[in-house]
């Protein structure tokens, strides 16, 4: 597990191969919203997480109704936060890569009659112009990606000037191996085991270079977890495999949600 100047986020990953069960998505279908699912964690964090990214917005674009903010949800699998933003009356483009995920993303948002638009595209190329979106949110999605520099080129390429990166993501540290990787994934089985790399975890260090480099500035960073310290979850845990409510707060170790501001003449 030990970490080496190769592991450093700020260059591609392609010179090396990086395993990570991306394909596990595709294969997910509508078990996306089956809040007892595979995907059940992504459920308890999806209301601190949102609600986190729609205080940075309307702070950001207060004056403006959320209809003329327009958000784009890079790598939105099966639109948890892509609904949840829309259901807030944003307008909505969802991104991913997978075609089953897209289907069963759209096939959720027309039985709930909420509006998202919904396309297949790469997060390296999404095909939408330049300047499109006031927000950019990349949940859960930017320790997913083997060049990540090329990922947040195309993030700033459809900002426009003072537009905002919206990101929750994992910190690369020995607490985040232990509680993610070996305790979720390999013991308790809460995530699907391969879903995630330890190496492609993001110090926020890195991010922030990697931000600025792009043309962005990293603004704020904070802690995401439950709300309840580890040992008083062990018993959901091993009953339930629940872990509860998350909270924002400070303890960036394992999990951290923040915002970026691209360049531009309205940045503060």
């Amino acid at each position: 597990m030990a970490a080496t100047a190769g592991d450093s986020r700020t260059r591609a990953a392609e010179a090396r191969p990086v395993p990570i069960d991306n394909e596990y998505y595709e294969q997910v279908g509508d078990d996306w919203w089956n809040t007892e699912g595979p995907l059940r964690v992504l459920h308890e964090m999806n209301p601190a997480r949102t609600g986190y990214f729609d205080r940075i917005l309307r702070n950001r674009f207060g004056g403006r109704p959320r209809e003329e903010v327009r958000v784009v949800d890079l790598g939105c699998g099966g639109g948890l936060v892509s609904e949840d933003l829309a259901s807030r009356g944003y307008p909505v483009t969802g991104i991913d890569l997978s075609p089953g995920t897209v289907d069963a993303a759209r096939r959720h948002a027309e039985a709930s009659g909420v509006e998202v638009t919904y396309r297949v595209g790469s997060a390296y190329g999404t095909g939408l112009p330049d300047g499109c979106a006031e927000a950019v949110v990349a949940s859960d999605v930017l320790e997913h990606f083997q060049d990540l520099p090329a990922a947040l080129a195309e993030v700033e390429r459809l900002l426009v000037p003072g537009g905002v990166l919206l990101f929750d993501t994992v910190n690369r540290t020995v607490r985040s191996y232990l509680l993610l990787i070996l305790v979720a994934e390999k013991i308790l089985r809460i995530i699907q085991p391969g879903t995630h790399n330890w190496r492609m975890f993001i110090r926020p260090a890195e991010l922030s270079t990697l931000l600025a480099e792009s043309g962005m500035r990293l603004t704020d960073s904070r802690g995401l977890g439950p709300a309840r310290p580890v040992p008083a979850l062990l018993p959901d845990l091993l009953r339930h495999r629940r872990l509860g409510k998350f909270t924002v707060g400070g303890d960036l170790s394992a999990s951290y949600i923040g915002y970026a501001i691209k360049s531009g003449p309205h940045e503060s």
